[in-house]
Parts: C-alpha cells; structure tokens; sequence
C-alpha cells in the first residue's frame, strides 16, 4: 500500500482537505466554504458547528479521490489564527466563533488600555480588536456571565479536534496568536488572566505542533469514512503551517501571501519584537519564531467592487476576478493618476488603525471599470509594501521572496506586486502551501520524516520569477509617497467617518 498524509485546513472561508503522498504530491483535495453571521455592526462571526460539518465533508470529499491502492496514514491540522469559543463542560458551545474580523470589543480596549498594551514585548501580539485578548476583555465587561459558565475557552482549532478525537489540547503556534500566551516561556501569560479575574484552568494544555493528540474515533469515522484509529497531528496556525509548505523555513526567506487578506512572513530562530509595534511574532514550532504582519484589504476589495458595482455581469459561468483582470490588464501602470486606499474594513499592520477608511483619489472623466479596477490591485500592493517594509525593518531584508495565496497565481497580482516592491517575486509548484504544511507535520509526528528538509527539499520548486518592470517601478516609487501622505494626513477625518458610520449604522 502506498502511504498519504492528510493536510486538513480549517480557514476563515472554508475547510480543504488535502492528500499528500510520501514525496509531497498532491493526491486528492475536498472542500467546502462556509459564512460568517453578523448580527450587529463590528460583530463577525461563525457557526463553529457548520465548520465541523465542513471540515468532515471535505475529508470525505477527498477520500472520494484516493484510490484503493493508497492508505491514509496520519492527518494533520492547520486552522485559521485568532478564533475564540467558549463551551460548556461538556464542550457544547456557549457562543458562537468570534474571529479575528469581529472588532466588538473596539469601544472597550480603552478601558484597559493601560494595563495591557505593555504585553507586547511578552506576547508578540500588538493590542488589537482582532486577538482572542479584545474578545475576553469584552466578555469580562460585557458578558461576565458566559465567562463564568465558560468549562473552556478555545479557538476552532481545538472544537474541530475534539469532533475528530474527544481530545482537547492546542498547539503553541495558534496560542501564541492569542495575545494570551508568552511567545518566551511557551506558556499561557498569567498575568492576563489575573487582571481579567479569568481562571487559567479554562485554557487546554498546549503541545508542540508535531504532537500526535489523538485518533479519529468511531463516530468520526462513520461520517468521513477515515479508518478508526488513525492518528491526529495537532499542527499549527495556517499561516506558520503555509510558511512551511512553501519551503520557507531559511531565515534569508519571505513568504509574501495574497489572498481574501494579504501577510508577510519570515522565519525567524529568535522572537522578534518591533519597537514601534507594527509587526507581531507568532511561533511555529518549538524551534522557530514567525515574525510578520498582515493586512485586512486584499481580495476582499476586488470582490467588494464586483459584487456592488457589477453584479449584473456575474453569472456560474464568469470569474468575477478574471473579469476584473481582463479590465486592469489593459490599463497602464498608475492607472493614469487614479489611487485607491483599500481600507474598507480598517487596518491591520502595520498601524493598527481600526478607524482607516476606503479612499478613491484623483478620480477624473477619463477614468472607467478598468482604472477602478487596476487601482485596487495597486492600491492594495502599496499596502503590502508598506508591511514589508515594517517587517524588513525589524527582521532584515530578504534574498528571496516566495509568492502564496490565491491572487499570486494571477500574473497581473504578481507582476504588479514585484513592480511596487522593486523586488524579484517567486512562484512555486504548491498550491495549498498551508495544508501541505499541515501534512508535513503529520508525516513529522508519526515518524515518516525526521525533518522538514526531508520532504521540502524534492516537493517544493520554483515555477517562475517576476522581474519588476523598471519604467513601472518608478511610477510607483512616486504614486507611493503620495498613497503615503494622504494616509497620515487623514487620520483626524479617519476618526470622525468611522464614528459616524458606526453611529449611523443599523443596530440589526
């Protein structure tokens, strides 16, 4: 029998499950995308019982692809960074997931702002609306009721686990992304829960990444159809576990990911820790430290001027975002002194301004669909500059950059990317970097590979390179400094337009 690792990835759209072979080629793939539920404005959450459901079914999709000749021998886990849960005793949810889009507990960091934004140093997490932190000091002000009945506080992560094994435990690169746990010690920061009168009891242990946690029971398998028995590898967040299956584990390396958000990452033997606080450090496992940052903005905008401006043309058979490339690919570079500041849905880093609003600048007749749409790809490349300059900052500059995400496999994404960074951009031949990544490890945890470089070093290969464009490259040195000094002469209006969207926003 010839062997595969499962690679089962739980993100912030859908679960996809992978089947990878022993010399990391991809087998088979399930999957199937679920919503988010927002009751109220800022409020963004999830069904972590639809997740399980998905989860489940993208395995069984999978396994519909694998032949008899293959035997699964392990799965690991990848899932998304900064969901909170709270369950019951009986691990039935109180809540359901808030993640890491949920900005609630904007209007009640203030209150604690002193006594937590020196947690930093400590925990690599900026203090932020997006981390499960934000999530408990609101419970702790607005729902201290659901705190006390809370048995567990856990992250989708451990609910999705604890479906496939009736274990419960979490792997330090998830809660290190918590901004409740010392990336230093590798252990839950007392502190916090100290201050937040929050028994630490309520927090599974954690384990390394390659941790054989369990074994798909019975019920498990009468629904997905993996075997009883087989084992479970804990794995890490999806964007460490991605940093991995792209084969960047060289510290000369960054992985530059574009996607519904965007994020750059770089590995790191040491935590990192940014004075001016625009990047975080995530860990990856027991030997590796992942300093980065992210932003909202990415694909989300592309598909936000889909959906509301030309749904009309949308059919099953049209690509929304091969549409758009079809008009942005005929623009030339600066799309003719049109600009477009992403931030519809606040920053991320490397500001961490919740408040940053969406900006179309220098709009003239001469501009149509496809302007617009060159705009965004552009716009949304400068913000991805400006957190790898952050990163490179702090981390060093990189020899090599390796593309991931969705939008990198689209030439006109990457091209302009390399343009506006000046930088040299590679693609690679693994598509679902994080659920190989997940795989790695669970080919790790039984014992199929003693180290990464194993299985990196014959899967993992460079397709193409993106050479920036000199003529283009220069443009954009020169649209950059303006997209810059519109962003912070406008953080004063930033503030008021937020306010007075949110005070004029439905309260249903």
């Amino acid at each position: 029998m010839n062997s595969v690792f499962l690679g089962l990835d739980v993100g912030t759209t859908g679960a996809k499950c992978c089947a990878f072979d022993k010399d990391g080629n991809l087998i088979s793939i399930g999957r199937q995308n679920y919503g988010v539920i927002q009751p109220r404005p800022g409020w963004v959450e999830q069904d972590p019982d639809e997740i399980v459901k998905a989860a489940f079914n993208s395995i069984k999709q999978c396994l519909h692809g694998i032949d008899q000749s293959y035997q699964v021998e392990a799965v690991g886990l990848s899932s998304m960074f900064h969901s909170t849960l709270l369950v019951d005793a009986n691990t039935q949810k109180l809540t359901n997931l808030l993640i890491w889009a949920d900005s609630r507990a904007t209007c009640v960091l203030k209150n604690y702002q002193e006594v937590f934004e020196n947690l930093y140093p400590l925990t690599g997490c900026v203090y932020h609306e997006m981390y499960p932190l934000a999530k408990l000091i609101w419970l702790r002000q607005e729902r201290p009721d659901l705190l006390e009945r809370a048995g567990k506080i856990i992250s989708i992560k451990e609910y999705v686990l604890w479906h496939l094994t009736k274990s419960m435990v979490v792997d330090i690169s998830v809660a290190s992304g918590t901004g409740l746990f010392n990336i230093h010690t590798k252990n839950w920061e007392k502190s916090v829960f100290d201050e937040l009168n929050v028994d630490i009891s309520k927090m599974n242990q954690t384990v390394v990444p390659s941790t054989v946690v369990g074994y798909i029971t019975k019920e498990c398998s009468d629904i997905t159809g993996l075997k009883q028995g087989i084992p479970v590898v804990i794995g890490a967040g999806d964007g460490a576990l991605s940093t991995l299956g792209s084969n960047s584990m060289d510290e000369d390396k960054l992985t530059f990911m574009v996607a519904t958000s965007g994020a750059v990452r770089k590995i790191s033997k040491r935590p990192i820790i940014d004075p001016q606080r625009r990047t975080w450090c995530y860990i990856l496992d027991e030997e590796n430290w992942l300093p980065g940052s992210a932003i909202n903005n990415a694909g989300i905008v592309m598909s936000w001027y889909v959906k509301n401006f030309y749904a009309d043309l949308i059919d099953e058979k049209t690509d929304p975002y091969k549409l758009m490339e079809k008009w942005a690919s005929k623009i030339p570079a600066g799309s003719l002194g049109l600009i477009f500041l992403p931030f519809l849905t606040g920053e991320r880093g490397p500001y961490w301004n919740s408040a940053a609003r969406g900006i179309v600048f220098g709009l003239a007749l001469h501009h149509d669909r496809g302007h617009i749409a060159k705009a965004i790809v552009e716009g949304v490349a400068f913000r991805m500059k400006s957190i790898y300059e952050a990163l490179c900052d702090v981390a060093g500059e990189p020899k090599q950059i390796i593309a991931t995400g969705g939008l990198m496999k689209s030439d006109l994404w990457t091209q302009v990317c390399a343009d506006v960074l000046g930088k040299t951009i590679h693609r690679i031949n693994v598509e679902e970097a994080s659920s190989f990544g997940a795989a790695i490890m669970a080919m790790k945890g039984v014992g199929a590979i003693k180290n990464y470089d194993e299985i990196l070093s014959k899967a993992v290969k460079i397709v193409d390179s993106f050479e920036p464009i000199e003529e283009n490259k220069k443009i954009y040195l020169e649209l950059y400094e303006i997209y810059k000094d519109l962003y912070f002469k406008l953080q004063n209006n930033f503030r008021f337009i937020a306010q007075f969207q949110y005070n004029k926003a439905p309260s249903e």
